[in-house]
This record gives C-alpha cells, structure tokens and sequence, in this order.
C-alpha cells in the first residue's frame, strides 16, 4: 500500500480550479506533507479556490510512476477544463515529473505550472527548452503567484515567466506577512512529528546551498508572530512529540529567535525542538532563551579545515567554534554536529581530520552527508574545475571522485561517515 495521499476542498468556483502535485523526498520523522506546497494549498483555500492535492513519497519502496500518473489524471478529470496543474519540482523528482507531464492528457484549456528549486535556479532562457510541456514558472514563493494564476490577476512580483515572453529571471518578492498557515487551515495534519518553519531565506552565501534566494534580495524572512503563536498552541494542544524548525540558522536574527522560543514556552509545547544553529552566532541571550524548552541544537559546520570551509563560502572561525562549543556543553544543552564529505580540495586525510577534530571536542553525535551540487550553486556551476563525478543511478546524484578523492578514497569516507 502506498502511502500517497489526496486531499480535496472545495468553496465557491474560482476563475480557475487547481491540482497541486508534491512528489517529496521524507525522512524518519518528516510529516507527510511539504510545507512549501502546503502553504500554496493553505493560500488557495483562504482565497476560497477549489483546489486538490495529490501527494506522493518518491524514496519509498511503494512509489510507482505509473500510478501517480492515474492518480493526476483522476483528479485532474475531475477538476474539468480549464485547470491549473502545479507541480514542486526538486532534484529529487525532476526526471519523474518531466515523464509525468509528457504523458498526461490534460483537458481542454488546462495549463501546467512549474516552481520549486530547480525552477527558481534555473538561468534565464533555460526553462521552455528544459521543460516544453509547461506554460508558467515560478521563480521563488509560490503561493501567491498560484493565488494569482487561479484568478486571473496580474502577476507582478510573483516572479512568474511565462512561456513565449523574455525570461528576466524575476524571483517572488512579495513578504511572508499574512500568508494562510497550513496548519490553521487544515492542510497539515497534526501528527507525533512535526515540520515547522518561522522564517525562509539565508543571509550567507555557501556555495552548496540552495535556501538563499538565487537574485540575493531577500537573504530572511520571518512569519508573523501571531501566525506563530497560534500554531505553537496548535501543537501543544495536539501534543506534538518532535518539532524539526526548518530555518537555515534559526538563530540569524536573535529578537526574532527568542520571541519564537518564549511564545513556544507560553503555549505549553513539550516538544523535543530541533534548531539548526551556528555556532558563531550563538549569544548568552539566545542560550538563555532555551531554558524550559527540550531543544537539540543542529550545527551544520561542514568542515573543520579552514582551507575548504573557505573554498565552499563557509568560513568558520574555528577559535570562535570552540568557544561557543564549550558554552554549548557547560550549559547542557543537547546538540550535534553534520559534515560533508567529497568537497573541492577534500582529500581522506583532510575528512579524517574533521571526524577527529569533532569527536576530540566530545560533540556527542556527529553525522557526516556526502556533497550534492544543485542547480544554481557555485559549486554546481565549478563541477568541471574540481574533475568532480557524480552518481547517475540515485534520485539525488552525489559527488563520488574529485580531482582530490578517488572514487575508492570516496566509499571509505562514506564508510567512515556511515560509522559516526
């Protein structure tokens, strides 16, 4: 049995209805629904918009292209004519939603719209060649340029290019304030785990990264308190066993942090809470802001080498690292550190020297991901500078030789990193 699921509402008729498409990649722990394409299904349903959702998990066992391709199609033919069909695509699906929109029979006066990283990243000019089946993209938020697409309104700042116009590369630049929470709305269930995100955007540049906007406008962006205030009640109510804060650096703006970590408090949430965090950024206020709360601290440090944190936009201050580690362990705080393995200049010996470096400071989980070069990164575009090989028969290709690590050099890292 599958675990895809189909949710449907329906209000007053719209200019256009709407099937929305999440093809997602889960975890242990994931909930069953992206937030990104529930929060366009949350902002249609406040703007009263029949809408369906059509949800998949592509890294089960169970997933079967040919069944989702019934199961668009269903929903599809029951929407009628004149629909609009949105797929999230990532680097994950890509290869399966390029099959899909081939192969559907789309009824009369029904248009398909394309966003996600792959779409937002994409160089101007690219998208109609890489994608002929579509007739919209959107570059950034998505949920008010489906709002807009739906009833016909015009699209400035949604960072839509349509098909036989100049691609400018535009990304949505309108503000997160007042978007309809997915979960007051009733599109993500409550379950023991959740997914949760207070901002969107990152204010650093890594070279790995996709979560900061492709044009740099727009490096943070945070919800509305209030959103958030009723959603923590939401999840103490509930009582939410694990809350995973999706945040790039949850901490990057400290007034924003603490506020968000005292309404948590105030609601009652007995959550475990993972933060994603860095270290150099830590200060006495926001480590005192999580007392009272179960929280695990996530730091993505990378690398403990100086040299290629430099080379990948990552610089670390290490003396500054050990500093705010020590802070970190003498308060009691529970936290982990994760690495990459198979970066520029990366060798065995250098990867071997940041496991030591981490399990000498007594960090007590230490978890090691093998590099990918997603599209629109620096180091996506300098793959053929560093001779870097990717896998071709994974869903998430990943690097495996460099001009610096043979591909056996790869599988003991990845050896070492499946040990941690």
């Amino acid at each position: 049995m599958t675990s895809s699921l189909i949710h449907s509402t329906r209000t007053t008729q719209p200019t256009r209805n709407v099937v929305l498409v999440s093809i997602d990649w889960r975890r242990p722990g994931d909930g069953k629904t992206s937030l990104g394409i529930a929060s366009i299904a949350a902002t249609l349903s406040a703007a009263d918009i029949h809408y369906q959702l059509v949800e998949s998990t592509i890294n089960e066992p169970s997933f079967n292209l040919e069944r989702e391709q019934v199961r668009i199609q269903q929903a599809l033919d029951n929407m009628g004519p004149n629909t609009l069909l949105g797929f999230g695509v990532f680097v994950w699906n890509d290869e399966a939603i390029c099959q899909l929109i081939s192969r559907l029979r789309l009824p009369t006066g029904t248009s398909i719209v394309l966003g996600g990283p792959q779409i937002s990243y994409m160089p101007a000019g690219k998208l109609e060649a890489a994608y002929p089946q579509a007739q919209w993209f959107v570059r950034g938020a998505g949920e008010q340029a489906m709002l807009r697409l739906a009833q016909d309104a015009p699209l400035d700042g949604c960072g839509v290019h349509v098909v036989g116009e100049p691609d400018q590369a535009q990304q949505a630049s309108l503000p997160l304030t007042g978007l309809a929470s997915p979960f007051m709305h009733g599109v993500v269930q409550m379950a023991p785990e959740m997914r949760w995100e207070t901002q969107r955007g990152c204010q650093f540049k890594c070279s790995f990264c996709q979560h900061r906007d492709a044009d740099g406008r727009q490096p943070t962006r945070a919800f509305d308190l209030e959103r958030l205030r009723a959603e923590a009640l939401m999840f103490a109510t509930h009582r939410v066993k694990r809350i995973s804060i999706l945040d790039p650096i949850f901490h990057s703006n400290d007034s924003h942090a603490i506020a968000v970590l005292n309404l948590l408090k105030q609601a009652g949430v007995s959550a475990k809470i993972a933060l994603q965090c860095r270290f150099e950024m830590l200060t006495e206020p926001f480590l005192n802001a999580l007392q009272g709360l179960d929280v695990t601290l996530e730091f993505g440090l990378q690398t403990a080498i100086p040299s290629e944190s430099k080379l990948i936009q990552r610089s670390n201050n290490m003396p500054k690292v050990e500093e705010k580690l020590a802070l970190v362990k003498q308060r009691g705080i529970d936290f982990e550190v994760s690495l990459i393995y198979g970066l520029p200049t990366q060798t065995l010996e250098s990867f071997q020297r940041s496991v030591d470096w981490c399990q000498h400071q007594g960090i007590p989980r230490v978890k090691a991901w093998p590099l990918m070069l997603l599209r629109g990164t620096p180091l996506y575009e300098q793959k053929n500078q560093y001779a870097m090989r990717e896998t071709e028969d994974r869903a998430i290709p990943i690097v495996i030789a460099s001009d610096s690590f043979t591909e056996a050099e790869y599988r003991t890292m990845a050896n070492i990193a499946e040990a941690l």
